[in-house]
């Protein structure tokens, strides 16, 4: 018989370099291709969760993800660290979950546990949504951390450390008639000037969020960032506006303490700035030189230092601010 005496030739691939990926699709975050592989069929889901909602806006190479998942512990782990040096970057929980990018080859790779995917906020979030926006901004975007809701067609960027408020202040907008465009990142089209695009398919709210509003009783938390509770609540379900993108009109940089007096006041552009900086992490000068100038365009918006303890004085002042109103 033909072949009856060929010989089964194994191939040697300790590190899975030839492993298969049956399942693939394409997205777009942000309106950029994403070709996304994998050896199971819920990353897929996790994708379409994460940029379903997206269409196609912008014609550029693709970047691709690989996502590898095995059985290994069935304890969840922490949430990974991340390192980087010139145009790598890799985050790293345990030996059995870790993810690294290539800047230069548009191209990353993820290799998580059964047990750290079954929680799908905890592994959109670090290894499959981290590799998918920091390859954005590698190669198309800057990204701010600050949330964006807009009155009349006029965006207010949302700014400030974890933990003040951002997506319930911006929730708290949009349940009082603005539109909503984003609650924790806006990104910058490199050299686009003072629009911005957002996220507005989700909010992700801390555990504390449905003692707020009512109506998010009921919702499911999932680990985040820290280990921190998450519920995650697609803007679609709710009676909200919503918009892709909107150019900056005012910045609002969060001061929230319980019982202080809520008041606004102006600072300068040179502070801003700073702000912006001080909270982004630094990579190569090139990239670093690039945010920069983004930054500075941002920055000519009239920005606001604004104190508020509860979300009803937060959404006041911001309507004060987008009316003309001087400080308060």
């Amino acid at each position: 018989m033909p072949g009856s005496n060929a010989v089964e030739t194994r191939v040697n691939d300790p590190v899975h370099y030839r492993a298969p990926l049956p399942y693939a699709g394409r997205y777009y975050p942000y309106g950029f291709p994403v070709e996304i592989l994998s050896d199971a069929r819920e990353v897929l889901a996790a994708a379409e969760r994460s940029y379903g909602a997206f269409t196609p806006r912008f014609d550029r190479p693709a970047l691709r993800v690989h996502v590898f998942v095995t059985a290994g512990s069935p304890v969840p782990p922490p949430a990974p660290a991340l390192r980087g040096q010139r145009h790598l970057l890799m985050w790293v929980s345990d030996h059995e979950n870790f993810a690294v990018i290539d800047r230069a080859a548009r191209f990353g790779y993820s290799c998580v546990t059964r047990a750290t995917l079954d929680d799908q906020v905890f592994f959109r979030w670090h290894f499959l949504d981290s590799l998918v926006y920091t390859l954005l901004e590698f190669n198309y975007l800057t990204f701010l951390h600050a949330a964006c809701v807009a009155w009349n067609g006029a965006g207010v960027l949302l700014a400030s450390e974890s933990g003040m408020g951002k997506s319930t202040v911006s929730y708290a907008c949009a349940r009082n008639g603005w539109t909503y465009v984003s609650d924790d990142a806006c990104a910058i089209l490199w050299d686009s000037g003072r629009t911005v695009i957002g996220e507005p398919h989700r909010f992700r709210f801390r555990e504390d969020a449905p003692d707020l509003f009512p109506e998010l009783r009921g919702r499911i938390a999932g680990r985040q960032l820290e280990s921190k509770p998450t519920i995650e609540v697609a803007s679609a379900d709710l009676p909200i506006r919503t918009a892709a993108e909107c150019r900056v009109a005012h910045i609002a940089f969060l001061e929230r303490e319980p019982g202080i007096r809520a008041g606004i006041r102006r600072i300068a552009k040179e502070e801003a700035l700073e702000r912006f900086e001080q909270d982004t992490a630094a990579f190569d000068p090139e990239m670093d030189a690039r945010r920069r100038r983004d930054f500075e365009k941002i920055a000519e918006s009239p920005a606001y230092h604004l104190r508020y303890s509860s979300f009803d004085d937060a959404v006041s002042l911001l309507e004060h601010i987008v009316r003309g109103g001087s400080e308060v």
